[in-house]
């Protein structure tokens, strides 16, 4: 017989992909805790998780439902695919499901009869997971707070002695005197959120938990047919200088010298213009010439289509489908309306930790602000993602579109020279009739780069970048003048 302290420095598995990690590892045995929300947030199928895992792994595990019967139950985890045969399943949602007797006031003697009923059937089975759903249905039993509280010391009890990790789930019904959260070990809260356009988001994060760190905050997370998934907020870095292993290279000589030679490992990059000059061009430049040492790269398309971006680079001889025919490039397209900014995140810490992709591509950051549920901290949210980016030593280039010139709308309120180490601009202007494109470097935390402004063009054979615009002024701003002596354009 395992020890309670053996017990008490035990984690289980809590089943959920990602819930171990928000919880420093798993849940404590012999103990309880609940699971809160409002209906239609999860608690159900995280709480079957929890118990399909104790199955999966050999343990008697007992699930007690009060709110639906047991037919019921089973139809909402075969949409999953799950098979509840393996579980001892008692359905105590029925009137009569425990003897009553007139005798006594009829709400006080169905609580006591229930509550009996749970403990004797923890007696017998001596489980050592056990789901209660939900404690709303046994609340509404209860007519004295303290009544209801002096069940709940029952099970607390009964969990240590037998050494049963108990999961409640709870609606959040009644006042707060009817819900004794102090006698949980750990809270898991469930939330959902619904917008004016695409799918609820839904996260979760811990209010308390005992002894043991966790990681605090919100976590988004999914329900989708196999259960809930959970995502987990990246930790905050601490902060790292670029690690060694020399400058990244474009593969174009006169961009790597605007850039002082290459930019950094470990670092980032903005790319910040109107639309069409260029941005996704430089972004597919940085991953062919990965993809060309024989590193991985990725990119992230929030703006235009995978087919679109294949018909482009074809035009201008970047041979991306050769690319993605060696496997060192990853192409993905994300719908911002479908995607929470912590799923996201968790498919770049896949790409980085267990891929090992040295370079990732965010096009544009206008795309995947769209999946930011609160705008006031997109800022932090960016920034601390890649910094996190920065610290495994990956080189990320993010892309970021100004309003066009003909537009008169204001661009999103984001400062790339806060969230990135260096920015490149790319800029139109008109000369000799015709609009030209031309680009500076004005930002670069790690090391030299050139100060100039140079002409670029983008054509049938790739981008050509040309010699510094010496002998104009004003290029920046849209309107250049002309100082020079003779036509210096390409």
């Amino acid at each position: 017989m395992i020890s309670s302290s053996a017990r008490s420095s035990a984690l289980i598995a809590s089943g959920v992909p990602g819930l171990d990690e928000v919880l420093g590892g798993g849940l404590r045995a012999g103990h309880i805790y609940f699971v809160e929300g409002a209906p239609g947030t999860g608690k159900t199928t995280l709480a079957l998780q929890f118990a399909l895992e104790g199955v999966r792994r050999g343990e008697a595990t007992l699930v007690i439902s009060m709110a639906e019967c047991a037919d019921e139950l089973c139809t909402s985890a075969a949409s999953h695919g799950w098979d509840l045969s393996g579980l001892a399943l008692r359905d105590l949602a029925a009137p009569d499901a425990v003897r009553s007797t007139a005798l006594f006031e009829l709400s006080e003697v169905e609580l006591d009869e229930r509550v009996d009923a749970v403990l004797a059937e923890m007696d017998a089975l001596r489980p050592a997971r056990l789901v209660l759903d939900t404690l709303g249905a046994l609340r509404d039993f209860c007519t004295q707070p303290w009544q209801f509280r002096r069940r709940l010391e029952q099970f607390r009890d009964k969990a240590q002695a037998l050494g049963t990790t108990m999961l409640f789930t709870d609606d959040l019904t009644g006042g707060e005197q009817l819900r004794p959260r102090s006698l949980a070990w750990g809270l898991i809260q469930l939330e959902q959120r619904i917008g004016d356009y695409g799918p609820p988001r839904r996260r979760l994060w811990l209010p308390k938990l005992r002894g043991q760190p966790y990681s605090g905050g919100c976590h988004d997370m999914r329900i989708a047919t196999g259960g809930v998934q959970v995502f987990p907020r990246l930790e905050t870095p601490a902060p790292t200088e670029p690690a060694a292993g020399g400058q990244v290279q474009s593969g174009v000589a006169e961009l790597d010298t605007l850039l002082g030679g290459g930019l950094e490992r470990g670092t980032s990059l903005g790319i910040l213009g109107p639309p069409g000059c260029g941005k996704s061009t430089l972004v597919c430049l940085f991953a062919l010439a990965a993809v060309a040492r024989g590193e991985r790269a990725a990119l992230y398309l929030f703006d235009e289509a995978e087919e679109t971006l294949k018909l482009r680079s074809k035009s201008q001889q970047l041979d991306i489908e050769a690319a993605l025919a060696s496997g060192l490039l990853e192409l993905r397209q994300i719908d911002p309306a479908e995607l929470a900014p912590g799923e996201l995140a968790q498919e770049l810490r896949t790409e980085v930790l267990e891929r090992g992709t040295r370079i990732i591509a965010i096009d544009s950051l206008n795309g995947y602000l769209q999946a930011m549920p609160d705008e006031r901290f997109m800022s932090l949210h960016v920034h601390h993602l890649l910094s996190w980016l920065g610290r495994h030593r990956v080189l990320t280039l993010v892309t970021l579109a100004l309003p066009s010139p003909l537009s008169q709308k204001a661009g999103l309120d984001l400062d790339l020279s806060y969230i990135t180490d260096a920015v490149i601009a790319q800029r139109y202007f008109e000369a000799y009739g015709s609009m030209r494109y031309a680009m500076s470097v004005i930002k670069k935390r790690y090391g030299d780069h050139e100060r100039t402004i140079r002409e670029f063009r983008i054509g049938p054979k790739g981008i050509i970048v040309g010699e510094p615009l010496s002998e104009f002024r004003g290029v920046l701003s849209g309107v250049p003048e002309y100082v020079g002596a003779r036509q210096p354009l390409l």
